[in-house]
């Protein structure tokens, strides 16, 4: 009680020597913010306020005989908010309290905001305990309130007659205070862990869905939306039978309160989307009551994909070397029955049988050596030489072929190109698809072969207005053992897109079924190989 009376005091002196005011007059409160300064402060307190305004409401509520007034500032005196009896209404206008206004000592004189704030602790001053005396008649009490780290963020008062005053008023009011720091602190904490849940939910890979105990579908994250294809907008408050996929999982979690761990699926609108999924009930700690369900998933179609891989090369390797090995033995005998079958003398009418044999052993020699070359590495011996020249010469190659077939085959590109290339390997590669467009045009066509340049690379285009081929043949061209063809083995194709790969350019495929090929061959610019 001393102390504070050693503030009053003080206050007064201060009042009286420093600013020099008359206790008989009566002071206006005139320093405001602007509307914009305002604006921003009620935007930085609006969550405090909300909690200030709902426990002082309640208090107010308690205190209906009593002509009361509360009013909350800000750390530095500004008044944010001001609500109560009506018939404190006429006294507050007149002393100009309003929101936007300061309570400072030095216009103010002395008053117990300024206090509260200055000395950090609850201040009552009744009637003549202020500075003026047209104050006589009014009592009031203020209470600071603080942050988590006890910051001061402003103060909360409450107004009343001289009548009504009670020492109770700033017990009630250090009461309220230290439950609304108690909510305001609460309600940091649960905006903290919000905003880092919300982060979390945000950078996961991991399909996130959170439902209550009915189904409705609460959390829904970015990642879940990629990964089944349903917008995260519409998908917030629906049911979760919405995701087929999903709901059956969901309903046995809920029904047998039990966790499901490690579930494959596959989400059919996005894609075929292949997940684990790992679903868990959740539980209200004090009661122990489901309240609802977490779920999330992971896409591990990239692993499958990559499984696939491995074990199709694994597939692959296993008959290249079987393959390999077999053609090797199988050559050298093979060799020697076509010698001898080309010594046998025999007549007119033999020799049509003898001619067959010999046609059938060369098919047989061509996919031995095919078997052979596509069992070791493709390595490229890259000199630098004349593209064009080398389309040039090739064209005229299977000019001889095509005419068999009626077809034609185009290139007028003039421009001499030189590039660093295995002229043989590359030559290989164009007679594999030029035969290929042959033969894609059994009732006969045209071929156009294109040669284009850019400042990185050059490419080489062999279009055919034959048969053409599905989506699904297209992306199989050069998977090994594949063919379009009914007596192809798929080896060809598969050797020219490891000879480009090799010279690290690539291959590109347009094609329709009924609507003819374009096969796109880039190949870079390089240095010679020494």
């Amino acid at each position: 009680m001393a102390q504070r009376d050693q503030y009053i005091q003080k206050s007064k002196n201060t009042c009286e020597h420093v600013y020099g005011m008359d206790p008989n007059s009566i002071p206006v409160l005139h320093v405001l913010l602007s509307e914009e300064e305002l604006e921003l402060r009620l935007q930085k307190y609006e969550s405090s306020l909300s909690i200030i305004q709902k426990f002082m409401q309640k208090l107010l509520s308690y205190l209906t005989e009593t002509p009361t007034m509360v009013v909350t500032t800000d750390h530095e005196g500004y008044i944010l908010d001001a609500y109560g009896d009506d018939r404190f209404k006429s006294m507050t206008d007149s002393f100009g309290i309003a929101r936007g206004v300061r309570f400072d000592e030095s216009t103010a004189g002395t008053n117990s905001i300024s206090l509260a704030l200055q000395y950090n602790e609850p201040v009552h001053l009744v009637g003549l305990d202020h500075y003026h005396n047209c104050f006589e008649q009014v009592a009031c009490y203020s209470a600071p309130f603080s942050y988590e780290n006890g910051k001061l963020m402003g103060t909360v008062s409450l107004m009343t007659t001289k009548e009504y005053a009670s020492p109770l008023h700033l017990g009630l009011l250090s009461s309220a205070i230290d439950t609304i720091e108690r909510e305001i602190k609460l309600n940091q904490q649960n905006d903290q862990l919000h905003l880092y849940n919300q982060m979390l939910m945000s950078a996961t890979p991991l399909g996130i869905i959170i439902t209550d105990q009915e189904g409705h579908i609460l959390e829904y994250n970015l990642s879940a939306e990629t990964i089944t294809g349903r917008n995260k907008q519409e998908m917030i408050g629906r049911i979760i039978t919405s995701i087929p996929e999903l709901a059956p999982f969901f309903q046995h979690v809920c029904n047998k309160k039990k966790s499901l761990e490690n579930i494959e699926l596959t989400f059919s609108a996005s894609d075929e989307k292949r997940c684990f999924l790992d679903i868990l009930p959740l539980f209200d700690e004090t009661n122990n009551q489901l309240v609802g369900a977490f779920a999330q998933f992971r896409d591990m179609t990239s692993y499958y994909e990559l499984q696939d891989q491995v074990i199709q090369s694994e597939k692959l390797s296993a008959i290249g070397k079987l393959g390999a090995g077999f053609a090797h033995e199988i050559r050298n005998p093979l060799t020697s029955i076509i010698g001898f079958t080309q010594m046998l003398d025999v007549d007119n009418e033999q020799a049509k049988y003898v001619n067959i044999i010999k046609d059938e052993l060369e098919r047989m020699k061509n996919l031995v050596n095919q078997f052979v070359m596509m069992g070791k590495p493709t390595i490229s011996q890259r000199r630098t030489g004349n593209l064009t020249t080398l389309i040039s010469e090739t064209v005229e190659l299977m000019n001889s072929n095509a005419h068999l077939f009626n077809v034609e085959i185009h290139f007028n590109d003039r421009e001499n190109l030189f590039i660093c290339m295995d002229a043989s390997q590359i030559k290989q590669v164009l007679i594999n698809f030029i035969k290929n467009a042959i033969e894609a045009m059994a009732e006969g066509g045209q071929i156009w072969v294109g040669l284009q340049k850019d400042r990185t690379s050059v490419t080489i285009t062999v279009e055919d207005n034959g048969q053409g081929m599905t989506k699904e043949e297209v992306e199989q061209l050069g998977t090994p053992f594949f063919s379009s063809k009914r007596s192809g083995l798929g080896i060809g194709l598969s050797i020219c897109f490891d000879i480009i790969k090799a010279h690290e350019g690539k291959v590109s495929v347009e094609s329709e079924e009924g609507d003819g090929t374009k096969v796109h061959l880039t190949l870079p610019y390089q240095r010679e190989e020494v």
